[in-house]
């Protein structure tokens, strides 16, 4: 009774171009897809699903075919329709010929430097008669593969996968042969079509400019360095400090779990809790660099007189708190432009100019570092 209560959820609209058939199929795609329903999983008999849903039981028995030739299910006389092993390439092979003008976005949190972002995709997409689906995983890899596999299931043109690595791709990086155009964003362990910002140059900007006002023990804060899209800041920041003459000081980088202020406002207590505390600090983000400045503040301290500060990303806070914090701009809007162009390229037909684009980023100065 708890499975048959799962199909509660399906809903078919006699007035609707898509035939009752092809809506019934969708959406157990959807619940196998989504996990709803999982392999050894036994679908309603015909019959009770066609009283349930008001429909004649061949609609029923059609659909169900339909999922048996997708190689979703397996219709066996006396034992009933039993749900497969979910095969996301199997499911791509199917939708290679359709076209649903729906592209899936997946994202890893709900932060403002990502607005400008999802802002220029939307607005690319709509002007081009596409319609993009956004979906934050929340930093979770497993959650951004479960998203993938529901988009796929409803048969998207393309993707853009932004910060995260799906880990079927990484396990296996030949699925991008075999899946939608994918255009990664934000992530230099994906090989194919990327779009990416020069991380490595963005955190040797920071660690630089605090060198030149005379900066010598210089702390960092940042999410773990086994994270792709990390380790390039840090390289950037440890490339500075070598060409000074400085050999970096790993009690000096706080490494904490995420991008947020919380997490800022943990990384400078580290820093600050040390013997010698820094001159200065340079934060992988805005929002740590945030955090960090809620916590020196807390002590008593000011900024930039008792310790500098450095964030990156240019969020609009970052020109709003006081001081103003200097910071690393970084091309959002320009990184969603280059990825939805490259997508529609590749979805007519087009081989884009360049397989891998490198943002540059910028440095702006405010009161913060000491300017």
């Amino acid at each position: 009774m708890a499975l048959f209560s799962t199909f509660k959820s399906i809903q078919l609209n006699p007035d609707s171009d898509i035939s009752l058939i092809a809506q019934l199929s969708q959406q157990i795609t959807w619940l196998i897809a989504s996990g709803e329903l999982s392999e050894g999983d036994l679908l309603p008999p015909m019959r009770e699903l066609a009283e349930q849903l008001g429909v004649h039981m061949h609609t029923v028995r059609q659909a169900y075919q339909r999922l048996e030739a997708n190689s979703l299910v397996s219709i066996r006389t006396r034992r009933g329709t039993e749900v497969l092993a979910y095969d996301p390439e199997a499911l791509a092979a199917v939708s290679v010929d359709r076209t649903s003008r729906l592209i899936g976005v997946i994202l890893p949190t709900p932060v403002s430097f990502y607005s400008p972002y999802v802002q220029t995709i939307q607005r690319e997409a709509l002007d081009r008669g596409y319609f993009p689906i956004f979906c934050y995983a929340f930093d979770n890899p497993f959650l951004a593969e479960s998203y993938f596999n529901q988009l796929l299931s409803r048969h998207v043109d393309g993707f853009i996968i932004t910060g995260l690595a799906l880990p079927s791709l990484l396990e296996n990086p030949g699925l991008l042969k075999k899946y939608p155009p994918i255009i990664s964003v934000d992530m230099p362990d994906i090989p194919g079509y990327q779009v990416l910002i020069d991380l490595e140059y963005a955190g040797c900007q920071a660690a630089e400019h605090l060198l030149t006002h005379g900066y010598r023990r210089i702390g960092l804060i940042t999410p773990p360095l086994e994270w792709p899209n990390v380790m390039p800041f840090y390289k950037g920041y440890e490339k500075a400090l070598l060409a000074s003459g400085l050999s970096p000081d790993p009690e000096l980088t706080a490494v904490v779990d995420c991008f947020e202020d919380t997490c800022g406002q943990d990384g400078a207590d580290q820093l600050l809790d040390l013997t010698q505390r820094p001159e200065a600090i340079v934060a992988a983000a805005d929002r740590l660099a945030l955090g960090a400045m809620r916590a020196i503040q807390g002590r008593g301290l000011k900024i930039p007189d008792d310790i500098a500060l450095v964030g990156a990303n240019d969020i609009p806070a970052a020109a709003l708190v006081t001081p103003g914090l200097t910071t690393i701009s970084m091309p959002a809007a320009e990184m969603g432009s280059r990825a939805f162009i490259m997508l529609e390229e590749l979805l007519s037909g087009k081989k884009p100019s360049r397989k891998k684009v490198v943002l540059d980023t910028e440095l702006v100065i405010r009161r913060s570092c000491g300017c």
